[in-house]
């Protein structure tokens, strides 16, 4: 392609380019813009929905809460009516066959058997009529006619007792009619069932029903267990109602004789649907609607845990409506969202409102909760999805707003472009210039003058060449700057490691150290003490894991740690220790550690003590017999652990001319081109060689012998070896 042509096609594309690159970003800021405003309205929708459900549970609950009260008042004048009657003399009762329909018990058939179980009465008696808000379920929960007597007490004899001869108690219980239904009245259709049991199994239940349980032990029921063994009104968890089947509450109070004495309890059963006749679903905020009865009860760590104690489910009307017919037994509500679970049961438990966002089988929901009772909640369920339909709706417009926009912004963009084309092929001649500047900006970065940059338009390529050249110039400036740190840094390292071993009486050092890179992780040092450890000498040999400046950096920490506290008093573990606990601070969890070994001669005591931190032992060579063993104790790598103790060992009775050497693994794990290692035995064996001519000896004999090992194969590791050897003492 000719010059003219590239040069045309670079024109036209910084002409188009701008339109094109305005057009996209068009489109995405409104694509963007209604994701924004879809996210808001949710958002929005969301905390309405939230302020709403939580309002509107607070109400219910509190109505539901008046309601109860309303009914522990009734059963409390309740169970002082059925006291008056028993305590009234015999002459001032009613007639019973007027206002009872008189049935005996069946003896029980055995455990399990309930107050809903067993055969039902079946008098054969006039008046009973068919009654609103009275039914019964059939096993697939179906409503069935339930007629009723309000004008008479069903009494149920216990299965000893005789029709013909009540008791005085049971003769007071036939005449109950006209107070339970005056107590009835105070609470409307919320004293469904009204049930009084005696101590002697006598039971009295109003309005009269042809069909009640006969094979059932009264006095097992739970409320009535509770109600004796009270003071005042208790309330039962949700259960079927006897002889209906329909999911009550009742609220049970004792009955006591004028002396106090109880002599059984009565209640008021009040089917869920009734008392909760005002908690309608707010269809305003979504129009699937689950309504629960929750209780926060101890798990078996004593915390408090969330149980449904009953449930109904509200749903359009085109799902059939709602109700509280199905029965549920206390039981976790159904979330994996533990956490959120816990602070609902906490909150209810204390008796405090609030709504969460939380997932309940399988969607995510709205959960509002109120109090209406000790340790028990009101608990309503709006599911999210519903809550956002009107963002979707919203989203929807929006986007096909956009597309519209879409369309007839591109016809009006491929207009605009073609007529930049013209354009620019009439001036493509006139762009020749990048070739020019490409060439002054490469003598410029010859002369080191690193900012120089080449202007870059188009796609071709002289554009790609500047681009090139545009990344070279700041990658060459930071070459040249990270050679110039890294030998600053090698100087810099090597002037930290003792220049030549000291001179001390009594004895003689040798140390070399060769770094595989320009800077290592191998670090040796050699401390005569003064002041409290006079006469000491301490050597330390250190190996960071890796090399190159982070092991550097490491090793220079290392030994601004080590010097200080080795010129303190303490063993050379505790030295360690301490050590260890600075280094730690900064390694912790860098995953950078580092071994050393740690001696402290006696030259004048002839002895030694020593630790180690996850470092190769040392090398204890003595020519008088030609034996080699090593110095090791427990110990592991510094700054793996905060607060890693390590051992300390003791050598003593060195005999003058024996060699102590401390070395790195670089040595013995150095591999040749076969991929051998260097190996333990044959640096046993160059230590015996060398060891008679001294410790520097020893050294070098070690690296010439490292040398002719491994041949051209590069090192892997940094090397460094540090020898000791006592020496005899001057005649005097």
């Amino acid at each position: 392609m000719r010059i003219r042509w590239k040069l045309f096609w670079l024109l036209a594309a910084l002409s188009l380019v701008p339109l094109i690159v305005l057009r996209v970003n068009s489109q995405l800021a409104l694509s963007r813009l209604a994701e924004r405003l879809s996210t808001r309205v949710g958002a929005h929708l969301v905390a309405e929905a939230k302020t709403r459900l939580g309002r509107t549970v607070e109400d219910h609950a509190r109505l539901l809460a008046a309601r109860r009260q309303d009914l522990a008042l009734a059963v409390a004048l309740q169970a002082d009516a059925v006291g008056q009657a028993l305590a009234a003399p015999l002459d001032e009762r009613h007639s019973p066959p007027l206002e009872a329909i008189i049935t005996t018990a069946l003896p029980p058939m055995g455990m399990g058997m309930g107050m809903g179980i067993g055969r039902a009465d079946h008098p054969d008696h006039d008046g009973f009529t068919d009654t609103p808000g009275y039914f019964r379920l059939d096993l697939e929960g179906r409503p069935l006619p339930l007629p009723i007597d309000p004008g008479r007490v069903l009494l149920r004899l216990p299965p000893e007792a005789h029709p013909d001869a009540l008791s005085p108690d049971a003769a007071a219980l036939a005449g109950l009619a006209r107070p339970l239904k005056r107590v009835a009245a105070l609470v409307g259709p919320l004293a469904h069932f009204q049930d009084t049991i005696l101590a002697d199994g006598t039971v009295a239940v109003y309005p009269a029903v042809p069909g009640w349980p006969r094979r059932a032990d009264p006095l097992s029921a739970p409320w009535y267990q509770a109600a004796v063994a009270a003071d005042a009104p208790v309330w039962g968890q949700p259960q079927g109602e006897p002889g209906t089947g329909r999911v009550s509450v009742v609220v049970a109070a004792p009955v006591r004789r004028p002396d106090g004495g109880v002599v059984g309890a009565t209640a008021i059963f009040t089917p869920l649907s009734d008392l909760l006749a005002s908690v309608s679903s707010p269809g305003h905020i979504a129009p699937d609607i689950e309504t629960l009865l929750v209780l926060a009860a101890p798990d078996e760590k004593g915390a408090p845990r969330l149980l449904v104690e009953a449930g109904e489910v509200v749903r359009a009307a085109r799902h059939g409506g709602h109700n509280w017919q199905a029965f549920v037994h206390p039981a976790p509500l159904a979330s994996p969202d533990e956490a959120t679970l816990a602070v609902m049961a906490l909150d209810v438990a204390a008796g405090t409102s609030g709504v969460v966002r939380l997932p309940y089988n399988g969607r995510e929901v709205l959960a509002a909760y109120a109090k209406t009772g000790d340790n028990e909640a009101l608990l309503q369920l709006a599911p999210v999805d519903d809550v956002l339909a009107e963002a979707e709706a919203v989203a929807g417009d929006v986007d096909g707003s956009i597309r519209r926009l879409y369309v007839v912004g591109s016809f009006i963009a491929g207009a605009v472009m073609l007529a930049l084309a013209f354009v620019s092929l009439a001036a493509s001649r006139a762009v020749t210039r990048p070739i020019l500047t490409l060439t002054d900006m490469a003598r410029r970065l010859a002369a080191r003058d690193f900012s120089a940059r080449v202007p870059v338009k188009g796609h071709d390529e002289i554009a790609e060449l500047g681009r090139v050249f545009n990344e070279l110039a700041p990658t060459l400036d930071e070459h040249v700057r990270l050679c110039e740190s890294v030998a600053l840094a090698s100087e810099i390292q090597h002037r930290l490691l003792p220049g030549q071993p000291p001179d001390i009486a009594g004895l003689a050092l040798g140390a070399v150290c060769r770094y595989c890179d320009a800077t290592g992780g191998d670090y040796y040092d050699i401390l005569p003490f003064d002041g409290p450890k006079a006469g000491l000498v301490g050597l330390a040999v250190g190996d960071v894991t890796g090399h190159g400046l982070e092991a550097a950096l490491l090793m220079t920490t290392a030994r601004a740690l080590l010097r200080p506290r080795a010129a303190a008093p303490g063993t050379p573990g505790e030295i360690l220790a301490d050590v260890n606990r600075e280094l730690a601070r900064d390694t912790m969890g860098a995953g950078r550690f580092m071994t050393m070994f740690y001696l402290e001669i006696d030259p004048a005591g002839r002895r030694a003590a020593f630790a180690r931190a996850g470092h190769d032992p040392a090398l204890v060579h003595d020519p008088a017999t030609g034996q080699t063993s090593e110095l090791t104790c427990k110990g592991i790598v510094l700054g793996a652990v905060d607060d890693a103790a390590y051992a300390t060992g003791l050598i003593a009775g060195l005999a003058p001319g024996t060699i102590i050497l401390i070395g790195s693994d670089g040595l013995w794990e150095a591999r040749n081109a076969d991929d051998e290692m260097f190996g333990k035995d044959r640096t046993r064996a160059v230590l015996a060689l060398a060891a008679p001519h001294g410790p520097q000896a020893v050294c070098q004999a070690l690296m010439d012998a490292l040398d002719a090992f491994r041949g051209e194969t590069p090192l892997a590791d940094d090397v460094t070896l540090l020898a000791a050897a006592l020496t005899s003492p001057t005649p005097t």
